[in-house]
Parts: C-alpha cells; structure tokens; sequence
C-alpha cells in the first residue's frame, strides 16, 4: 500500500487515477492542498489517491480525552465541515466522524445549510451494532448516505469559481436573517429543553449517550415525527442480499464509457449495489477514455475565469428532465446560509441558468423568489422563469434540513432551509465584466429602470449589490440585468418590514445600516451565551425601507466598480488603494460602517478622496461620481426620486463615445494572440517540436467610405507555426 502513494508522487497521472472510499491518515501531519485554509483531519475517507477538499467524503477526528464543548475536536471538525462544503458545494451535508475517549466513544457530527447537529454519544464496547452499522453505511452506502445529491452527476473535473466577496475586505452577506436567530445547531431530542434554547451549544453540550445494545433503527424523525432512516436503504440491501454470493450478480464494468443517457431519460438515484466489501460507485454515465467517474467533480486546478471554456462536465434534474452541465459559474462559501450554486446548463441545444440554493423558513419564504419573478415576468432586465422544482431525494419527499433533526425547538423556529432549484434565462455576466464605459453607466441606467419597474408594480428589490448587477448581450445592444429576487418584498403602506433580505454590508444604505446597528447593539447586550460561534442573534424585529435605499446601493456598486477595478473585463486593480472607501464601507460593526457612509455624504474632502481613489481608466465618470453623490447627500431624510438617478446617468451616458469598443477588442486579440504564442511556444519545448513564431510590424490603413469620416484602425496578425515530422499548423489571431 506504501507504494501507490509514492507512485503517484513521482508520476503525476497516477493521480487522476480514482481510489473510490479509501481510508488516508497521510494528511495527519501535513495539510490537505488546495486551500487557503492549512488544515490537518486525522482521518479522511477519499475518492482519489492524493486528498483534496474536493474529494473528501467524510474526515475523522480522534482524540485521546474526553468530548467537551470547546475542545479543539469540535473547532477542528467545524473547520472540516466548511472546507467540504465550500469546496463540495453541490453536497446536502457533510459528515465528521469524533472518536473521543480513548478513541472509545464515537460522536456523529452533521453540517448543513441550516448549521449541525451532533448525535448522542455511542460507547463502542456495549453498541457494537450501532458503530457497525454507521461505519457500514459511510464505506459501502449510496453517496446519498453522506450527504451527495443523487439529482446532480459530474464526469470530469470543472472549475470553481472565486466566492463572492473575494476582494471585499470582511465581506459578510447580512441578509435573510431569521425571527430569532441566523444559526441553526439543535440538540437531540432527548435533551432538555433550556439547553436546546441555545441556537449554537449543539456542538458544545454533551448529547445523552445511547443506552447499550440500542438497536440503531431510524434516527433524526422528520417534522411530523415520522422516523426516517438516516442511511436510506443501502444496509438493508447489504444484509437482506444472497449470503452465499454477494458478488455474483454485480454487473460486469463497461469495456468503454457509455454515451450521456437522452435528456428525456429521468436520471435515476445513485445505484447501491449488494457487495458490502467492494468499494461502490454510482451507474451514473461516464464520458471520456480516462474519466473515473465520482459523485463529486475533483477541486479546479486553474481558477475560474468569464472566459473558462463551456463543455459538456455532468448532467442535473430538474423535475423530470435532464440538463448537460456545461459550467459551474457561481459559488458561495461557508456553512449556514443559502448555499447556491449557478450552473449553465444546456437542453435540446437550447442554454439555460440553474439556480441551486437552499432558502430558510416556511413555505411562503421558499416560494418567494419564484412568486417574485412571476410577478416581475416580461419586465426587460429580469430572468425569465422557465421552471422551478423543490428538489427531492430518491425517496420522493422534498430535501428539507429539518428531516435532520429531531424536534424544532422554539429556539430554531422557522430556521430550518428548503432545497430549492430554478430554470431561468438569459446567461449574462457580471457587472464588472463590462467592455466599454458607455456599456458600464447604461447598465447602471437600465438596473434603476428595473427599480423604477418593480416598485410600479408594488415589488422592492431589497439586494442591490456588486454580484446581483449582471449584463446581457453584445456591447452595442447590452442591457442591465437584476437578478435574485429571492428578498424581494410587496411594498407596505408603512414600508415597514420584518427582517428579511436587507442587503449587503458594502452596499447598504445609510439609512438601513442604522436601523440594523440599533438591532446588532441590542444584541450584543444581551447575556453573554457559550456558543461555538461569535454570530450574535438579533432579536425580533421591524425595519423601515423603501426604493431610496435600493437607489443608494447602487452607488456604492458603482464606485466599487471604479475603485476596485482597472479596465473592462474585469481587470482588477493591481495597486493597492490605502483606506479604500469600499474597504471602509465594509466593516462589520455596522455603527462603525454607517458613520463611514454618512461622514463621506457629508464631508465636502470626501468628494476630492473620491476623486483621487478612482482608477485613471474612469477618469471620464468622475463628474457622474460627483453629481450622484449630491444627489444622495440628503437620501436619510428627504428620499431620491427614481427621475433624479435615470436622469442623471442617461445624460452623462450620451457625452460618451462609441469607439471605446474597438480599441479595446484590438487590446484584447493583441493580449490573446500573445497568449496563444507563448502558450504554443511552452508546447512545442515540451513535445521535442521545432517552432517559428513571426510578428509582422503593424499594418496601418485607411479605408474610407464618401462621406463618412474615421480614425486609423489596427490590425495585428500573429503567425504561429508548428513543424512536427514534416506537416505545418497554422493559426492565425486577427
């Protein structure tokens, strides 16, 4: 067994090799790759050879003491349990196994979009069938056992995307909190019920230990106290099986990778087979000559970019059809929260957005995005619908976290999260992924228009930030985009609200920031509560907004963009900007922020720092800065007008050019046609090849038609030819 791993060390295609649920302490000692947070599990259930966060099932802690509520286990096991999701994000739950007690006792901790939970102490000495049982169901259960979603396939690696809030210094969402409390960690059942009035003491208290020989039937009953079984059927199969020849009726393995089923094809749940010592994998289709096919696509080893390339890497259901993964173009990171992942997907040639996020609350929260769009359907700037679906597990009920727990307490009430999946239209890129200032600025114009749209027809947008301003279409003909309306609300005759989506950090408004200081300064007051977490649950509780708040965050967008970035494209900004306005618009102390936003509104020196903190390349929208900030001064106390913000942007729109837009394509296809060279140039060394690369000089001409005046134009041709044994590839990049 020592061998493999030193095989793989030395030749790297060892390591797409797959070792599906292998056991590996190698990463006791050394940190598992491919993050930024260094973390050592002393154990790790696998699917390859070389562990990655992307392929690691389930880790194992294992301790010599005994389980106390800080102890550096549980924080070792809540570090373990974001790093799987984070880099897993399509999983249900993630699973930590806590050995403790002289490695006698045995602890199963659960994670989920909605927090953890943590089973009763199992000793192992008098619950042999208990411990057999779990270990039985995380080694040769169905994916579904530890948390795998059996409706989404991948075939082939795909690239992550960068979280949002990747330049956002202390980014945090502040939105969708719940009546009583942002975390979601419950004890079981048997507890009593002061403890569980702790929203986060689950992984902190020691559960009531399992009597001995208890019979592990069905754990964590539904809402309706119907018991469940947490392992679905796959024991069941193992043991209810021919003992005599467990392996005779295993199917023989495919002498090539069949084709992707149809996409009539209903996509069937993760095969559990009878063998209980083989290691099991899914039927699931495969595609590719080396494509060892896992639940899970192996972490990105190249970051994600606009312009990653869309091929086909899995498949996704919805309902009862099949959509072709073509890109993973958004994820979000962390434990408690929406957790949503946005694919680009394909069906009947036609491209699609999915939408896979989890929604917290009741029934009327999770439909209220799909309400949402439907009300806001045929409005120029907003997805169109074409399908949602409350996903299900392969028992046909709808994937719920509270399927988890034992009993909702008063404590978690109403924080429990639906899976829910959306089918919309068009594919559009980010704001910041303009390609000329004119495109820029008429974006901006059409998001106020959509703003102006909704609330004619009664609906606030509520979450105007730097990842929910998108663009779709051509430079010449692009429109503004709006998306996620997932906290969008029917406005009040009072424009009151209970706390819902109320934004996010860097991009509230003054108004809306004071408002939830007063509520984080009151809890912050209360008793000090042992936690496993710093999050403070804010108190129940209404807060006043209307469209003017929705007007001032995009502003903040907009000088985000200006500060932040350097060109079209998404370009960041190499040079580091000293007390960067937007870094000081995102503190967490929300008081702190909020005297930030109403110092820079009120200061006159604010507008020159504006100014000199803007990128040379938006040196022509420094007046439209200036205007709009004085427009904004006074939004706290006499509200913005929607006529104010469109004017003002359509008519700096007008004074810029069109032109923009070719010199940057030029740009671009000179940066891409040196790329491309210097790309072939590694290989062909690498290969053994002989190269001739030639750059003719810039050719200059004018080309006039009477009558119609322009400027020189250039054109840069970049030949890169390829001799291998006597035949010549050419490829040219105008």
């Amino acid at each position: 067994m020592l061998l493999v791993p030193a095989l793989a060390e030395s030749e790297q295609k060892l390591i797409t090799l797959s070792a599906t649920r292998t056991w590996s302490a190698s990463n006791s000692t050394v940190a598992v790759s491919g993050s930024d947070i260094k973390h050592k599990p002393d154990l790790v259930l696998s699917d390859d050879i070389k562990p990655k966060w992307g392929n690691i099932r389930v880790c194992a802690e294992l301790t010599y003491s005994q389980y106390k509520p800080a102890q550096r286990i549980v924080k070792a096991a809540d570090t373990q349990a974001y790093l799987l999701l984070s880099n897993q994000p399509w999983r249900r739950f993630a699973f930590i196994l806590s050995f403790t007690n002289q490695y006698r006792e045995l602890r199963v901790l659960l994670y989920d979009h909605a927090g953890g939970i943590v089973t009763p102490c199992i000793k192992i000495h008098q619950n042999p069938d208990s411990f057999t049982q779990i270990i039985a169901a995380v080694l040769f259960g169905s994916p579904e056992c530890i948390g795998y979603d059996a409706t989404v396939t991948f075939w082939k690696n795909v690239p992550l995307p960068p979280p949002p809030g990747t330049n956002i210094p202390d980014y945090h969402p502040f939105k969708n909190f719940p009546t009583r409390t942002n975390r979601s960690i419950t004890l079981p059942a048997e507890h009593d019920s002061e403890q569980c009035s702790e929203p986060l003491t689950a992984l902190h208290e020691d559960p009531q230990e399992l009597p001995a020989n208890h019979e592990t039937n069905s754990t964590l009953p539904s809402g309706d106290d119907k018991p469940i079984s947490p392992f679905d059927d796959s024991l069941e199969s193992i043991f209810n099986d021919d003992p005599e020849d467990p392996i005779a009726e295993l199917p023989a393995p495919p002498t090539s990778p069949p084709s992707p089923p149809p996409s009539h094809i209903q996509l069937q749940p993760l095969v559990v087979t009878s063998a209980p010592l083989l290691n099991l994998i899914s039927q699931a289709p495969r595609q590719g000559a080396d494509a060892a096919f896992s639940s899970t696509p192996h972490p990105s080893h190249f970051p994600h970019t606009h312009q990653s390339p869309t091929e086909p890497c899995g498949q996704i259901r919805v309902k009862d059809k099949i959509y072709t993964i073509l890109k993973i173009l958004f994820t979000t990171k962390g434990l408690v929260g929406r957790g949503t992942v946005c694919y680009l997907v394909s069906l009947d040639g036609e491209e699609y957005i999915i939408k896979d996020h989890w929604v917290q609350g009741g029934e009327e929260k999770v439909l209220n995005e799909i309400n949402m769009l439907k009300a806001m359907s045929g409005v120029l700037g907003v997805p169109e619908l074409v399908d949602d679906w409350l996903v299900e597990r392969s028992d046909n009920t709808v994937d719920q976290t509270r399927d988890y727990r034992h009993a909702e307490n008063p404590s978690i009430r109403g924080t429990h999260c639906t899976h829910v999946r959306l089918v919309m239209k068009p594919h559009a890129r980010p704001l910041h992924v303009f390609r000329t200032l004119k495109e820029f600025v008429r974006a901006l114009r059409d998001i106020a228009i959509i703003q102006r749209t909704a609330v004619e027809r009664g609906i606030l947008h509520c979450d105007c930030s730097l990842y929910n301003a998108m663009i779709m279409g051509e430079p010449n003909d692009s429109n503004g985009l709006l998306i996620d309306w997932e906290f969008a609300i029917y406005i009040t005759s009072n424009d009151e609200y209970s706390i819902g989506g109320t934004g996010t950090i860097p991009f509230m408004s003054r108004a809306l920031l004071a408002k939830m200081a007063e509520l984080q300064s009151k809890a912050a007051q209360q008793e000090p509560r042992k936690s496993s977490s710093k999050t403070l649950a804010l108190p129940p509780s209404r807060v006043s907004q209307s469209f003017g708040d929705d007007l001032e965050s995009l502003f903040y967008v907009f000088a985000y963009v200006c500060i932040k970035y350097a060109g079209p494209n998404g370009k960041e900004r190499q040079e580091s900007v000293p007390d960067s306005l937007p870094d000081s618009w995102s503190n967490l102390d929300l008081d702190v922020c909020k005297l930030r936003k109403v110092y820079f509104f009120a200061v006159s020196t604010e507008e020159a720092r504006l100014e000199k903190q803007f990128h040379p390349y938006f040196a022509k929208l420094i007046p439209l800065a200036k205007e709009w900030r004085a427009i904004l001064r006074d939004n706290m106390e006499t509200r913005v007008t929607f006529d104010s913000v469109i004017g003002l942007l359509q008519r700096h729109l007008a004074t810029l050019q069109d032109d923009e837009e070719h010199s940057s394509t030029n740009k671009d296809l000179r940066e891409a046609a040196k790329e491309l060279t210097r790309h072939m140039n590694k290989c062909a060394a690498e290969a053994g090849w002989s190269i001739a690369v030639s750059s003719p000089k810039l050719a200059k001409q004018k080309k006039h038609e009477a009558g119609v005046s322009g400027s020189d134009s250039d054109t840069s041709v970049t030949h890169a030819t390829v001799e291998s044994e006597g035949s010549d590839k050419i490829y040219d990049v105008d």
